[in-house]
């Protein structure tokens, strides 16, 4: 059986379509996975699949090198454990900025993740087509977000595709957990929560002015 996340209730989202956003908007995330003893990580770009009010429907795929540890530990043709981590904005916070609890209060971290727990599996191998499908998505999916033209690499030679696709193979995540974490100071008061969010846009820092309207989006949603 999956683990669980350790989530205070405060902090815990698990709204189906605010996860799919945060997944969307920050789809560089963390694999890890667990063979045996070894337990292996690697970054890799997601693709979210499945329908959006229906996480346990949800499936991830992505593809990294042959030669990863991950790689090598999925290539039994077992499904192992894994955990994907989406981080969504960070910021750490000064206690100045409180306004309430200026006087008892210490600093702390606020943040967004996203933690997708399932059995993982490589794909691709009995299937050549599926690799294709997966990466021309992926490009597709970001390709669009940079406002350029659509790429299409098989106008390439083909003998640098086959080399290209040789040397990685396709991976997929099937979903058994799904934990929403949004540390936004809902456990502070509005004051305190507005003294941030001005703190923080004081900041010169394109992270803290994220976490900023951040916390200014969920206050409006409250």
């Amino acid at each position: 059986m999956p683990g669980y996340t350790y989530i205070p209730p405060a902090f815990r989202q698990d709204d189906p379509e605010r996860l799919a956003a945060i997944v969307a908007a920050y789809p560089f995330a963390v694999l890890t996975v667990a063979s045996g003893e070894a337990l292996d990580a690697v970054h890799l770009p997601f693709l979210r699949f499945g329908e959006v009010d229906q996480p346990e429907t949800w499936r991830f795929e992505s593809h990294l090198a042959r030669a990863n540890p991950v790689a090598e530990a999925l290539a039994d043709g077992q499904e192992h454990q894994g955990l994907i981590v989406f981080t969504g904005p960070d910021a750490y916070l000064s206690p100045h900025w409180y306004v309430d609890g200026r006087d008892t209060s210490v600093p702390t971290w606020n943040y967004q993740a996203v933690h997708v727990r399932g059995k993982v599996r490589r794909m691709g191998e009995d299937d050549p087509t599926w690799l294709d499908r997966h990466l021309q998505a992926l490009i597709d999916t970001h390709q669009t977000r940079t406002g350029e033209p659509p790429f299409d690499y098989s106008h390439l030679p083909e003998c640098q595709i086959a080399a290209m696709k040789a040397a990685i193979v396709g991976i997929e995540l099937r979903v058994e957990r799904i934990e929403g974490i949004e540390k936004l100071s809902q456990n502070k008061t509005g004051a305190d929560r507005q003294g941030v969010i001005e703190g923080l846009s004081r900041r010169d820092d394109a992270e803290c002015e994220a976490m900023a309207r951040l916390m200014a989006e969920s206050d409006r949603r409250r």
